[in-house]
Order: structure tokens, then sequence, then C-alpha cells
């Protein structure tokens, strides 16, 4: 009965209600967040609601129209929001998108292909040109991204001008699949090692630190905090202060951290403290945080 109750208030009260009502696992999101996150869902065919909504809509496509906008509204008013919680509206949108496909060329549909080949444009000069700023690594040379947005658009504009919606269909689906194959085969791999905390258990090993010690992170990201705790056992602490870090040390002398470089940096702004460094992958570290002893005075 007990791991009934348990249950009943793990699974509906905590993760439905509380999650619903509260930011209590921190997920919190402006109200227009599912926006830009239901055009990342279905990008990249996001653009052919346009001529979509120019159809005359029987009742099949009203029944699809409100399937796909409700649980984005109605999710838009959870105080925590995550973008799995719409994964429900893509299918309808996915629909009446192959509704607009079956239709004949048109001027709704030419300005959707432009607008998406604008997207490319846009997409390339981001991540070509501007990765640093955008605080994205991903992981394949900036000019090779561009090459490959611009040459996409290019074809799109083709597409917009001269040729029917069948051929935006084929041209969408071959070049996501293509995509998809590089990434899962080439790309995906690289972030195995530098954006995840996979390669972590076996480094951790390696350097001998047992099962039971604390390991701490300064100023984790998201994926580093949650990706730390669930390899260790929840045997992780995070400091996010030089003040908690001070009396982290005043308690124990020695600390063990696993953190990303920019951790480092501004670990280098904290006076009194040595870091040393004892392993790098990708771009987290492992090292051992100590109080700096203090000099002798002259008149030692």
């Amino acid at each position: 009965r007990a791991n009934g109750y348990e249950f009943i208030d793990v699974f509906f009260v905590n993760h439905h209600l509380e999650r619903f009502t509260t930011t209590i696992h921190g997920h919190t999101r402006p109200f227009y967040f599912y926006i830009p996150a239901f055009i990342m869902l279905t990008f990249p065919w996001t653009f052919m609601i346009i001529p979509g909504l120019r159809r005359i809509f029987d009742r099949n496509d009203r029944i699809l129209l409100w399937f796909a906008i409700v649980p984005i509204v109605f999710f838009s008013f959870a105080g925590s929001k995550l973008p799995g919680y719409i994964l429900m509206s893509v299918p309808p949108f996915a629909m009446l998108c192959a509704r607009a496909i079956s239709d004949a060329s048109s001027r709704a549909f030419r300005i959707a292909v432009y607008i998406e080949a604008g997207a490319m444009v846009f997409i390339g000069l981001a991540f070509g040109f501007f990765g640093d700023m955008l605080m994205v690594d991903p992981h394949v040379s900036g000019l090779k991204i561009t090459a490959l947005a611009f040459g996409m658009a290019v074809v799109l504009c083709g597409i917009a001008t001269w040729m029917k919606p069948p051929v935006l269909f084929a041209f969408n689906a071959l070049a996501m699949t293509a995509l998809v194959l590089v990434a899962t085969s080439f790309v995906l791999p690289r972030f195995e090692t530098t954006d995840t905390m996979r390669p972590w258990p076996d480094v951790l090993k390696a350097l001998m630190i047992p099962e039971e010690q604390t390991v701490f992170t300064y100023r984790p990201q998201r994926w580093m905090e949650y990706g730390l705790e669930y390899y260790r056992f929840n045997r992780t602490h995070d400091i996010w202060t030089p003040e908690e870090l001070k009396t982290a040390l005043n308690a124990n002398g020695k600390l063990f951290f696993v953190s990303d470089d920019r951790a480092l940096m501004a670990l280098g702004t904290v006076p009194d403290i040595q870091v040393q460094i004892v392993k790098t992958v990708g771009n987290l570290s492992a090292f051992w945080i100590k109080t700096q002893p203090s000099a002798p005075s002259e008149s030692q």
C-alpha cells in the first residue's frame, strides 16, 4: 500500500500536477516558448502551413487543426515546459502539410518555399559565422555548413519558381534523410565525447576515484548536472558561487571537480585556491581544488 501511495505521489502529483502548476523541476520557459519549439519540431515543413491554411477546410481539416493547436495552447500555460510536451501536435500538422502538398502549385506555395529558402540562408549564416556567439558547437566546419545551407536555398528557390509541390516533397524528404544519416554517422559520435557525460564513468574509474566519493561541479550546464548525477548515482554536488566553494573547502580541505572550460575560467577569478587538472576529455576537465597556502609574512 505504501508503494501505491508513493507511485500516486510521484507519478501523478509530482510529474503531472506539480509540473504543470509550478517550476519544481526548473524547466522555466516564457509563455511563447512552444512557438519556436514547434517550428523546430516541424522543420523543414513548417512553412507549408501557409498554403495549408489557404485551402478550403473540410471537417477533417478542422479536426486536424484543433488537434495541432490545443496541446500548444494548453501547455503554454504550464509552469514547466519541455519541447516533448507538444509532440502530439506534429502528426496532425504533418497530415495538413500532406494535403497541401497534393494541391496544385499556387502563390501561397511559392511564398512558403521562398521562406524555407530564407530560413536555410539564416541557418548557414548563423551556424557558419556566429556559432561562438550562439554558444553552439556543431562539431562541423562552419564553411561546410554555410555551403550546404546556401546550396539547399538555391535549389529551394528553383523549386519555388519553376516546379510543383511534389518536387518539394521529394527534395525535403531526400535532404532530411541525408542529413540524418550524416548526423548519426559522423556528427553525433563527436557529441558523445564533448556534450554528454557518458565517457566519464570510465574516466573516473581510471583516475581511481572511489564510487562513494562525491564529485563536485562548478556552475554546470543542465546536461552535465543530470548526466553526472545519473552515472554517479546522485553522489554529486553542484557549486554555484565562490562563497559556496570556500565553505565546501573549509569543510573538506580538498575537492574533486568535473566541469567545463567556462567554469574553469570562472574559477580562475576566485582568489586563494589552487586548481590541479588531472584529465581533459573534449571541453570537460577533471581537477582537484584546494585552498591556496598563505604566503609567509616578512617577519618570518
